[in-house]
């Protein structure tokens, strides 16, 4: 089967994803151990239980289901469907705890929005993350009802980050033009970290949605996927691993600390 240019844009963007979460992970990781701080390990563990559990096993369900449509309903294929579901809506959770414990710890408020959010993910945790193949087009096995109700939690899920690290860029843009004693790269991280949160949400929204239950024929090309997952991925390595050249850019060569 010949693979047309969206498709080969979208498994490079699907591969650059996976490949920085890897990387993303381990340097949060590393930070924890450095400063013990908690939420470095809520988001270190997000990105695994995504990069090194989810992301591995759906693209390996996918090859699989494509190449032995008989194997869907396998006892170990369906095993893996159950660790590959679990692994990605505890990973999603975890940016919501994440989330929290940063901009709104102790805040009731923020805690039932938290309870909201795990109904709505862990609701949907039967998703099923297996693919069938009709007319050569992916189409998702599960009903529409419940990806809308998966959509919702993750828009608020990765929303919610988006709006609570633009806000806290803006507030902390504001001291550091007055003066204040910050690290400009700790300031661009909200900044770069609010940009991942609506890449993903985008790029989760056209992928769950994008085939309506019953349908063949997408809603969106492939290639608006594509796009947010790779701005996601570019938008999360410069956030929590940026290259040293990107550091003196946004600190215009001054090495400030905060």
């Amino acid at each position: 089967m010949e693979l047309s240019f969206s498709q080969i844009f979208e498994g490079f963007a699907i591969s650059i994803n996976l490949i920085v979460m890897w990387v993303v992970s381990i340097a949060i990781l590393r930070r924890y151990l450095e400063t013990k701080y908690p939420p470095a390990l809520l988001a270190a563990s997000g990105f695994l239980a995504l990069g090194f559990i989810f992301t591995p096993g759906m693209l390996f369900a996918v090859i699989l289901i494509q190449a032995r449509p008989d194997l869907e309903t396998a006892a170990w294929v369906r095993i893996l469907s159950i660790l590959v579901n679990n692994a990605f809506v505890i990973g999603l959770f975890l940016f919501t705890v994440f989330t929290r414990q940063v901009f709104r710890p102790g805040r009731r408020g923020s805690l039932f929005f938290l309870i909201f959010i795990g109904i709505l993910l862990f609701g949907s945790k039967d998703l099923i993350l297996m693919f069938e193949a009709k007319g050569m087009v992916v189409q998702w096995n599960a009903r529409f009802g419940i990806r809308l109700m998966y959509a919702i939690g993750n828009s608020l899920n990765f929303g919610w980050l988006a709006y609570e690290s633009l806000s806290r860029w803006r507030l902390y843009r504001r001291q550091l033009k007055k003066g204040k004693k910050m690290d400009p790269l700790v300031v661009n991280r909200f900044l770069l970290w609010g940009l991942a949160g609506i890449s993903y949400t985008i790029s989760a929204l056209v992928t769950i949605l994008n085939v309506p239950y019953e349908m063949v024929q997408p809603l969106f090309p492939t290639m608006i996927k594509a796009t947010f997952i790779l701005a996601f991925a570019i938008f999360c390595y410069l956030s929590w691993s940026p290259p040293e050249w990107f550091k003196q850019v946004i600190r215009k060569g001054e090495p400030t600390q905060a």
